[in-house]
């Protein structure tokens, strides 16, 4: 197998990324936090593109929020009260969400026979203040995890706070202005256009044209380190000024950044970060990962998680994930990552056998399940199918077409999916295309 790694250098594709930027849904975000207090208030423009202007457009929004309609002619009309929340974007957990979190359900009333466009300002605020808990998904792991959190420590906003007016999974675009005290720094998705103090306030703008399926405001007393890698920046946001970390952390990007870049195809953000967090996460954005503090200082993390989350900015966080079809992109992550990296070693063989013999202890004819009822990991098993059968899934694939082919088809699926939400069957057709075989018996 020694041959894909020289390929896996060698081999450039560049890769075209096409959007209809004025069909989705457009948000302008004016977000004032005041983590003393735990307290949001939001100035939200919503663009609303002709084609999902229906007879009813609604929306939820986190129930601890108090919103109202700006725009004249334009009014709100609460429907539901009170709903359990379900988890979105890349990182969504297997279990149902329980009342930790609570959402209300909106109706936006507009006039009859309105044509064209739909353009909408909401006014909103309220405390954001779940608690961090330890995670059941990740128990093994040691993680935690909080649907949303503002704090005097540090701000955590997702897709999974509902911070932002939630109309379904459709895909969207926004420009995010955060508003911090003095000393505060904000990371959101994209390219950051403004990084300016104020008085006694910090304010980032934050640009992401991409089309995305969550809206991400991560905030804290960040020191800034970055690094220029060819048309992409390199960054690092740590909660502890330490310059020798940061620059590993840099130099390990820009390592991977290229070696993607030739494996799968151009990276598809402006930016990519390390963002230390305030308790142990391991998760991957859009051009960012949020890892915990003592998670960054552990020195194996830098080619083994690191470089995992990394790829996600392909798989999964720009060539989206059909869910109901299967989470695909987590054993092809592992796949590409952690156990590329332990080939290129010479230890392949050994992380495949160690693979398998997860799969052994933990998975049997009772709680076994094909790779399209995967969603994400919430025990051992579930760890082992939709991870490691995954991965020895596509090292049969690659065996059975060869390297060339299966690199080209990757590529191919990369650049046919990009922004989109693609399944199994994507995969199959992209492969097919440049292996010229018929693998759907194989799939």
């Amino acid at each position: 197998m020694n041959k894909i790694i020289s390929f896996f250098l060698t081999v450039c594709i560049l890769s075209v990324t096409g959007f209809a930027q004025n069909s989705l849904v457009h948000h302008e975000i004016d977000a004032k936090v005041t983590p003393s207090v735990s307290f949001l208030e939001v100035t939200d423009e919503i663009t609303i593109p002709e084609n999902q202007v229906t007879g009813e457009l609604k929306f939820k929004l986190h129930n601890a929020i108090t919103v109202t309609s700006l725009t004249e002619g334009i009014n709100l009309e609460l429907i539901k009260k009170n709903m359990n929340a379900k988890d979105v974007g890349m990182d969504r957990e297997e279990s149902e969400s329980s009342d930790a979190l609570l959402l209300n359900e909106y109706k936006i009333v507009f006039p009859d026979g309105h044509s064209g466009d739909l353009n909408i300002i909401l006014e909103y605020s309220g405390k954001i203040e779940s608690p961090i808990e330890q995670s059941a998904e990740n128990y093994a792991r040691g993680f935690n995890e909080s649907p949303g959190i503002i704090s005097d420590i540090g701000v955590y906003l997702a897709g999974s706070t509902y911070w932002v007016p939630y109309f379904g999974d459709e895909l969207f675009t926004f420009t995010l202005t955060a508003t911090t005290p003095a000393g505060w720094k904000t990371v959101s998705q994209g390219k950051r256009t403004k990084d300016e103090d104020v008085d006694d306030l910090h304010i980032d703008e934050w640009d992401s044209p991409e089309p995305m399926e969550e809206v991400f405001l991560i905030s804290a007393k960040f020191t800034e380190y970055d690094y220029t890698v060819g048309a992409v920046t390199a960054m690092a946001f740590l909660r502890t000024p330490d310059e020798g970390l940061a620059n590993k952390y840099l130099q390990t990007t820009a390592q991977y950044l290229e070696m993607y870049r030739q494996l799968v195809g151009l990276y598809p953000y402006s930016k990519f970060a390390l963002v230390e967090n305030f308790w142990e996460t391991g998760y991957g954005m859009p051009s960012f990962t949020l890892l915990g503090e003592r998670i960054i200082r552990f020195p194996f993390i830098l080619h083994s998680s690191y470089p995992h989350e990394l790829l996600h900015n392909w798989w999964g966080n720009s060539v989206y994930v059909d869910f109901e079809t299967g989470n695909w992109c987590e054993g092809l992550t592992a796949y590409m990552a952690d156990h590329l990296i332990k080939e290129q070693r010479g230890q392949g063989i050994d992380y495949r056998r160690s693979t398998l013999q997860k799969f052994t202890n933990y998975v049997n004819e009772e709680n076994d399940f094909p790779l399209t009822d995967f969603r994400s990991r919430y025990n051992e098993p579930s760890e082992a199918i939709g991870y490691g059968k995954s991965l020895m899934m596509w090292n049969m694939l690659r065996q059975d077409v060869g390297d060339e082919k299966f690199i080209m088809g990757f590529q191919n699926f990369n650049r046919t999916n990009k922004f989109k939400f693609a399944s199994f069957d994507d995969i199959r057709i992209a492969m097919e295309e440049k292996s010229d075989e018929d693998l759907s018996e194989f799939f």
